[in-house]
């Protein structure tokens, strides 16, 4: 029994023997195999096995000098490396924590074995030094991509080369306060190395918070509508200058830009005339300074009033009314002051004038011919004065041949010329004379050399074929001072 005990007793303490011997060996082997015990992890990665110097490489390479981009609205605004922004990795001191680390693993035999069986998870803070001067040297809000602009509402501007009011567009300003612009970088890029597994880019926008502009409002609705409404004063301010003086001889009548501007209406930059308004003006004229075709009142030289019906009266003045309107509204929308005559309906279809002269509503204006067939007389005025008056002979009464009364213009003048027209037997002449001035369907003032007398009742039974026969030398000055267009005035005293 004892021996059996004996036995027992001996296994035992070669169990222990053999178990110490095993656990210092596990120690002897775990204590000086290279890198940290199994189980170990530095924020989060397993190391195990690695030494101090390879996780310092590790981490190294992982916090490596990374791209620091700084957005703003959608664009990049600032970029460089970590250490441009002020941060340097140090892995010396790395290097040391993880020594003191591994170190302390290896105090003694039961921290050993609780490393070994449960782990070790070690962290370690950033292993950044971090530069401040570099840093804010670098982050300034004016090595930003775009350029700092203060803020500014919308305005109604003047743009002197168009000569147009518009709405210059609010602008919303981007100045940012350096110090919390450098708080905010500075935070996020703490942020993203705060981790062992650092992006080859650490990417983030500038916050709203830095920014120091006011906000500008963007509804222009009010202003489109003042700039609109300056405009359409503008423009018709420029109708301050419009105005068109009508000249009727040494007669003006102005049409005023007071009442020009009466006429107009102004919208979304365009100037509308009122074509009623200016028909109506037009028409006034012409009630007032047309002559032709209306009856006119002749104050003979004998000093009688007398009547020419307007049926008679071919002589004058008369507005065409339509290509009137048209140029005066052309006048206005040029605002300025023009001078012109009315537009008038100058001569026939053959080219000859229907007026020679007026002044105001004399259309007459001192220049004419006056004949009295009553008294077989005639008188030839320029400008008011009497040049020459004479006897002469006119239509043969006994041939029905009678010369037309009326207010005729001159047509046109020839000299020498060749009358041609039927006899009364249907025979035809020809007589040839020196001066030639015709007024009316084959009618007009001539020699007639033939003729050696005028005036009394020649005219009755030895009379013209129609026209106004007159003394070679009277017929001269008449020819040699007339105008075409200058007013034929016959009548019966």
């Amino acid at each position: 029994m004892k021996k059996k005990v004996k036995i027992i007793i001996g296994i035992v303490i070669a169990a222990i023997a053999a178990l110490a011997v095993g656990v210092f060996a596990f120690y002897l082997h775990i204590k000086t195999q290279p890198g940290f015990i199994k189980g170990t992890t530095l924020n989060g990665t397993d190391i195990s096995g690695q030494t101090a110097n390879q996780v310092a490489n590790t981490v190294a390479e992982q916090y490596k000098d990374s791209e620091v981009v700084l957005n703003e609205d959608g664009e990049t605004a600032m970029t460089g490396t970590l250490s441009d922004f002020g941060y340097t990795f140090d892995n010396k001191a790395l290097e040391a924590t993880l020594d003191s680390a591994y170190e302390a693993q290896r105090e003694d035999p039961l921290t050993i074995f609780e490393y070994y069986f449960k782990g070790d998870a070690l962290t370690i803070d950033t292993a950044y030094d971090f530069d401040e001067d570099t840093f804010e040297a670098k982050v300034v809000s004016s090595d930003l991509a775009e350029p700092r602009v203060e803020s500014k509402e919308a305005s109604v501007q003047f743009d002197e080369a168009k000569e147009t009011y518009y709405v210059d567009k609010a602008v919303q300003g981007n100045e940012i306060d350096d110090v919390k612009l450098q708080k905010a970088v500075k935070e996020a890029i703490d942020e993203a190395i705060g981790s062992v597994e650092i992006e080859d880019k650490i990417s983030f926008d500038i916050p709203e918070s830095v920014y120091t502009s006011k906000k500008v409002s963007t509804d222009t609705a009010a202003l489109e509508q003042e700039a609109k409404d300056k405009n359409d004063e503008y423009l018709l301010k420029q109708y301050d200058s419009a105005k068109v003086n009508y000249t009727f001889g040494n007669e003006t009548v102005t049409l005023d830009s007071e009442t020009i501007k009466s006429w107009l209406t102004v919208s979304d930059g365009t100037v509308t005339v009122d074509d009623d308004a200016i028909a109506e003006y037009v028409d006034s004229l012409a009630d007032k300074y047309n002559t032709r075709y209306l009856d006119r009142t002749f104050r003979t030289t004998a000093g009688a009033t007398i009547t020419i019906s307007g049926s008679l009266n071919e002589y004058g003045y008369t507005i065409d009314e339509e290509s009137e309107c048209a140029q005066l509204k052309a006048d206005i929308l040029s605002h300025t002051e023009v001078t012109r005559e009315p537009i008038y309906y100058e001569s026939n279809s053959y080219g000859n004038p229907y007026y020679y002269q007026r002044n105001g509503v004399d259309d007459l204006a001192g220049n004419y011919v006056e004949v009295d067939l009553t008294k077989q007389h005639l008188w030839f005025y320029v400008n008011g004065s009497l040049v020459v008056e004479s006897d002469i002979v006119s239509g043969d009464v006994s041939e029905n041949a009678e010369t037309q009364t009326g207010v005729f213009p001159l047509a046109y003048k020839e000299s020498p010329s060749v009358l041609t027209g039927p006899n009364g037997d249907g025979t035809n002449y020809e007589s040839p004379v020196q001066y030639w001035m015709p007024f009316f369907e084959g009618e007009g003032l001539h020699d007639a050399p033939w003729k050696s007398s005028f005036g009394g009742d020649i005219y009755k039974t030895d009379g013209s074929h129609g026209c106004v026969n007159l003394p070679t030398d009277v017929a001269g000055t008449i020819y040699n001072n007339i105008q075409a267009g200058m007013a034929i005035v016959i009548y019966k005293s």
